[in-house]
């Protein structure tokens, strides 16, 4: 016999069991009832029967009950009642012992000739009646996203969520992003806490800054963006604040504004505030997380290295671009070169995008030169000349790794 057999066997005889359990117990149920109709019929007493009652025939032949002058409907009501109280009670008595122990509540239930009051209730206690160490004992047996929703009940287990956050495991959240403008309305710098993929009717979170919207209990994977007059310096020090306590992991860097720039009028974030080598040095500290640089400001820093620096973070980053700034600067072939061919000898390298303005003094065998193959290009209707659009360039080592630069 294989064991699937035994299995099925051994469920036939169970259920047979039950089956004959079953029987005996609607057979010893039967009995009972029949037993408790005959003590209800002996202990019944109608008022007919009452030595105060007399029966009188009138002459239709119809039996007319009268009651003699010393009796009351009250004492015989009183007697039925008590009598059928006392069946109830014996009923009871009789048919619980038995149903009680065939179901599963059986420890619960009412013995009526025994017990008379019922059970007190149990003492209810409030979660928020709980003591502080109570709490924090919960919550160590929740997940990062039931101490998320248990933080934004109220502003007491807000504050017992934060005060305890750094003794308990963080969860990643990629469904939001930060941007930092300035609101012409109420003159101050605000910031919003938007959902990535938003519509008009998804609500927005506001506060004065970065830390304030952080849900607790989480690490922020997101995108920050500065938009036009925010004064960059000013978030900075927060920022990398943040970022050492493992609550916020900048993924992009946007600095926009630049487009709206009009005549000799500068606009856009403002990083005039700070040198090239500063800013190369807060990009350096925020990695490996952060991916994406765009410089879409015309407040731009000071360029004060000979070459410019700014291509060297090519080597950090997957997407840099440096577009509208005032005065604009001008990448030329060595400096290109240069950044290169550093690229091409990093094992650290990643895929890189590039937007930038196109050197003048670079021709399409130069770029055939450093190895790169051209996608895209047009011909200057003024000077007839080929100007490269798009060109990819293959890292030495790596496979898959590719340089790519977009001209504008």
């Amino acid at each position: 016999m294989t064991q699937r057999q035994k299995g099925l066997a051994f469920v036939n005889a169970q259920a047979n069991n039950v089956k004959k359990i079953a029987v005996m117990a609607s057979t010893v149920a039967f009995e009972f009832n029949k037993a408790t109709l005959k003590l209800r019929r002996s202990l019944h007493i109608s008022p007919r029967n009452s030595p105060e009652v007399q029966r009188k025939s009138d002459v239709g032949g119809g039996d007319i009950e009268i009651e003699s002058p010393g009796s009351t409907q009250s004492t015989s009501r009183k007697c039925s009642k008590r009598n059928r109280q006392l069946c109830a009670e014996l009923s009871s008595f009789a048919l619980y012992p038995l149903f009680g122990a065939l179901s599963p509540s059986h420890f619960s239930s009412p013995n009526l000739l025994f017990q008379s009051n019922k059970k007190p209730p149990k003492k209810v206690v409030e979660f928020l009646h709980l003591s502080d160490t109570d709490m924090y004992q919960i919550m160590c047996f929740l997940n990062p996203r039931s101490l998320l929703n248990l933080s934004q009940t109220c502003g007491r287990l807000r504050q017992l969520c934060l005060a305890n956050e750094e003794n308990i495991e963080k969860r990643d959240v990629t469904s939001h992003e930060i941007v930092i403008s300035f609101n012409q309305v109420r003159r101050q710098t605000e910031v919003r806490l938007l959902k990535r993929e938003r519509t008009r009717s998804d609500p927005q979170f506001t506060c004065s800054n970065i830390r304030g919207l952080l849900a607790p209990f989480s690490r922020a994977l997101t995108k920050i963006t500065f938009e036009t007059t925010v004064f960059v310096t000013d978030w900075l020090d927060e920022i990398l604040d943040l970022h050492r306590e493992n609550r916020l992991i900048p993924l992009s860097l946007v600095f926009t504004g630049g487009a709206l720039t009009k005549g000799k009028q500068l606009t856009g974030a403002d990083l005039r505030s700070i040198t090239e080598a500063e800013f190369i040095d807060f990009v350096s500290k925020l990695q490996p997380h952060l991916q994406e640089v765009q410089l879409s400001t015309s407040r731009i820093f000071k360029v004060s290295s000979d070459p410019p620096r700014l291509l060297s973070m090519i080597t950090m980053l997957s997407s840099f671009g440096i577009v509208y700034e005032r005065p604009p600067i001008h990448f030329y072939h060595q400096d290109i070169s240069e950044a290169v061919t550093f690229w091409r000898t990093d094992s650290l390298s990643r895929n890189c995008d590039i937007f930038m303005r196109r050197p003048h003094d670079i021709s399409v065998e130069a770029w055939q030169k450093l190895s790169g193959s051209i996608e895209e290009s047009r011909i200057d209707p003024y000077t007839e000349e080929v100007l490269v659009s798009k060109i990819t360039i293959k890292h030495s080592f790596l496979v898959h790794i590719d340089l790519v630069f977009h001209f504008h």
